[in-house]
């Protein structure tokens, strides 16, 4: 029975795992699909080449239409050739609801399906922040208004992790029409989510924690209050942000040797025990 392998690339293409380095150099083809984070397509062709010789002649994009409104029938197709397929997918493949539904659809095709895993932003920002995955809470993501409405489930998620000491991690929407939210636009939807609501959470002396490009070479930290976060210029996405709850003394010493974070800032913010 042919099987379609669904690879996580995790946060960069040099995070490729060695499982799926050597799926590729077996499987009869290769799709990626590049729409759920900016994973730069020919750093990641240069990479892979070095391992799989005929990687150019097996791969191709896949785009959001081809999945999600196509029902994966590309690579359907190429299961019913009888050859085993591979899907690269950015971060950790069932970290997206759209690769699950990848998965069932092939399932129910008939076919065998078997998942590679990679780091996610996820893991990547506890891990690489020092914050202790135990005081996380549920994860949100920051959405553009549609039809004029305004989705409140980023208010809700973090106003209810910080009310049980939790931190939060907000990962930012997709463009409609193909790219990536900013963290600039981010923040000014989370201003008008405290406008909104006026619960205190989304306020100018709330300290955030920026995260940009984190596993490209020129990833970047940052720990601002709101107002500061709202002025600040950012690089190209993927960008995610993180609301800190309070921090334990190991949380709140690595985030000022390794990054800056001002004590005073943070005390004055409420964040220190």
């Amino acid at each position: 029975m042919s099987k379609l392998y669904i690879i996580g690339l995790g946060v960069y293409p040099d995070y490729v795992p060695v499982r799926g380095i050597e799926v590729l150099r077996e499987v009869s083809k290769i799709f990626i699909e590049l729409y759920t984070s900016p994973i730069p397509y020919q750093d990641l062709v240069k990479i892979l080449e070095k391992y799989v010789k005929d990687i150019q002649t097996k791969i191709e994009i896949m785009t959001r239409r081809d999945i999600e409104d196509e029902n994966c029938e590309k690579i359907i197709k190429e299961l019913k050739r009888g050859g085993d397929v591979a899907l690269l997918v950015p971060g950790d493949p069932m970290f997206a609801t759209t690769h699950s539904i990848v998965r069932i659809i092939v399932k129910k095709r008939g076919f065998d399906c078997e998942i590679i895993h990679g780091v996610s932003i996820l893991n990547a920002a506890m891990s690489l922040l020092g914050l202790s995955p135990y005081r996380f809470g549920p994860v949100a993501t920051i959405v553009y208004p549609r039809l004029s409405v305004l989705p409140e489930r980023a208010y809700d998620v973090t106003l209810d992790n910080l009310r049980r000491n939790l931190h939060t991690l907000l990962l930012l929407d997709i463009k409609d029409e193909g790219g990536f939210m900013t963290a600039n636009e981010a923040i000014d939807i989370l201003y008008m989510l405290e406008e909104k609501r006026r619960e205190g959470i989304f306020v100018d002396d709330r300290v955030i924690i920026v995260l940009e490009r984190i596993g490209f070479l020129d990833q970047k930290v940052h720990i601002l209050t709101m107002k500061e976060a709202r002025r600040a210029t950012y690089g190209d996405p993927p960008h995610s942000i993180v609301i800190p709850a309070r921090l334990n003394p190991v949380e709140q010493d690595l985030l000022h040797v390794e990054f800056g974070a001002d004590y005073e800032t943070l005390q004055k913010a409420g964040l220190l025990l």
